[in-house]
Formats: structure tokens, C-alpha cells, sequence
């Protein structure tokens, strides 16, 4: 079987050190695990095996608690894959800078949803200090390294696109700014009636697999809301040719998503107004952050 889409995110950790107010943390059930390097390495390998050619280790939760997330990035470097980590950035200080760029990692993208004194309202418990430190020492460790750097915004306080970009101009690889959205339902920001009658990931992914090993189709989705197969008992391959993704399938397709949570997904509101008020990558306006396919189209 061979991937439509190139990327597969593993949740490495679900665990967190913030506390952001646009994240539904709080009302996440499931256990807070860290996957193990053996199971990762795993994961990757089958990846690998259906075409796979970035691995975005990250999902619900703050990558850089994992305490082998360097190593895991360095094995997906030896298997010849690109690698592509969000992070608060709170935690990525001297030490882990220099462990994940020895590690191989391609790309890093950072989540800053607010400047100055904006910045701790929204990212509650993190420091805007701390994290521009670590930003600036991160961009001057890699100066020789093949790392692109970026940093996507959620403005939650009524900063301007311009503010947001006066500030980072110059000083990273690249940006976005996102409308806040829901969570598949866990939040209410965007108002509208649905107009599409799919996003596109049941067809097109990225695979999803969360840090318990279990499959689901999105990553906005809070507590497996949906689980479309379980690692620990089938493979990958095994668990996208089967009846759950099947069916999954088949209701975007149809557009009847009742009794999914896809229902109440606001991705599926899109109208005039995109949920990305500005990218630098590309022609990126209406696309999704890593996946690149249109929205408008979906």
C-alpha cells in the first residue's frame, strides 16, 4: 500500500506543561502516556514501508517532555526521513537545542499565540521571555544546519495581522496565522453554517496515530472521539484498508457525518473568509498547515 499522503504524525507524548486558554487539555480524559522508543521506531519503520517520506512526531501534547524525542527524530534521520516538530518552545533550551539539531531535524515549528504580556495571557504558566530566548539561541545554533524554523500565531487577543508580523519580521524562516478554531466541536470560536462536506483528511490523512498506539482521523480531536484501529494489535496498512477507515470514508464522502464529532467541526464552516489569515509558505492562504490541500476545494 502506498501513502496519498507523505506524512505520518505519531503523538510521542500527550503529556503538557502549559496551560493555553484556545486548548481543550481539560477536558482530555484519556491516560497522559509517552510512547516508547521501540514502539515509535516501529511505527516509523511501517511507515517508511508505505512511502512515507516526513514524520511529524508530535500530537496533543508538548514533544520536548519526551525525554527520547531526540533519539526518535535521529532514527527517522537514519531511515532517511524528514522530521517536523511543533512545539511550546518553553522547553527548548541549550541542551535541547543542540540534541535535536545533532538529531537530524528538518523542521521546527513554533507556537506563539500572542506577543509580550499576550503572549502569558494566552499560553498560561509559560514565559514570553523564556520562549524568545530559546527562540533566538535555537536560530543562532542552527545557523550551519538545515533546520527550517517557523511559528504559527492564533491571535486571541485582537492583535493585528501587521502587529504579528512586525514583530517576527526578520527573525524566522517562516509564518502563519490561524483564526482560532474548535477542536472538532471541544470549542466554540468560528461561527457559520457548515458548507463543506468534508474537510479531506478521511481520504487524503495525514495518518494519526496517538501516543496509546490508537488510529484516529484527525488531530483536533481531544479524546479518541473517533479510534479507527489500534497499533498494538494491527499494522498500519492493515488498520487503512479496514472496515472502520472504510466506513469513515464512505460518510465524507456521502456528507453524512452524524454521530461523528466531524459534525460539529467548524473546518467545515469555511466560507469567504479562510481560517488562515496569513502564511509566508508558498501559496499557502486557504491551506492546511502540513497536509497542503485546499480547503476551499475539500
Amino acid at each position: 500500500m502506498e501513502l496519498i499522503n507523505k506524512e505520518v504524525r505519531i503523538e510521542t507524548t500527550n503529556l503538557c506543561n502549559g496551560n493555553c486558554i484556545m486548548c481543550p487539555r481539560n477536558k482530555m480524559t484519556r491516560p497522559k502516556v509517552t510512547m516508547s522508543y521501540t514502539k515509535f521506531c516501529n511505527l516509523v519503520v511501517q511507515s517508511y514501508e508505505m512511502g512515507a517520506e516526513l514524520i511529524s512526531p508530535f500530537g496533543f501534547g508538548e514533544p520536548l517532555l519526551d525525554e527520547d524525542i531526540a533519539d526518535k527524530i535521529e532514527f527517522c534521520t537514519r531511515m532517511g526521513l524528514d522530521t517536523f516538530l511543533t512545539t511550546n518552545g518553553s522547553l527548548l533550551d541549550s541542551e535541547m537545542t543542540r540534541r535535536l539539531l545533532d538529531s537530524g531535524l528538518t523542521h521546527i515549528r513554533l507556537s506563539a499565540h500572542g506577543i509580550y504580556n499576550n503572549y502569558e495571557k494566552v499560553h498560561r504558566g509559560l514565559n514570553f521571555s523564556t520562549f524568545m530566548r530559546n527562540v533566538f539561541n535555537f536560530i543562532k545554533a542552527r545557523r550551519d544546519i538545515q533546520c527550517k524554523v517557523d511559528v504559527t500565531v492564533i491571535p486571541m487577543n485582537g492583535e493585528s495581522v501587521d502587529d504579528i508580523l512586525n514583530f517576527w519580521d526578520g527573525r524566522i524562516d517562516d509564518i502563519e496565522i490561524w483564526r482560532p478554531h474548535g477542536w472538532g466541536g471541544a470549542k466554540h470560536y468560528r461561527n457559520g453554517e457548515r458548507k463543506l462536506k468534508t474537510c479531506g483528511r478521511a481520504h487524503r490523512g495525514p495518518v494519526q496515530i496517538q501516543a496509546d498506539g490508537k488510529v484516529i482521523p484527525c488531530c483536533f480531536l481531544t479524546n479518541a472521539e473517533v479510534i479507527l484501529g489500534d497499533t498494538n494489535i494491527n499494522s498500519i496498512e492493515y488498520i487503512l484498508k479496514g472496515d472502520k477507515y472504510q466506513e469513515f470514508r464512505r460518510k465524507h464522502e456521502t456528507g453524512d457525518l452524524s454521530g461523528l464529532p466531524c459534525e460539529k467541526c467548524d473546518q467545515l464552516t469555511i466560507q469567504e473568509s479562510s481560517p488562515l489569515l496569513y502564511s509566508s509558505i508558498g501559496k499557502g492562504i486557504n491551506k492546511t498547515s502540513s497536509t497542503k490541500f485546499n480547503l476551499m476545494e475539500a
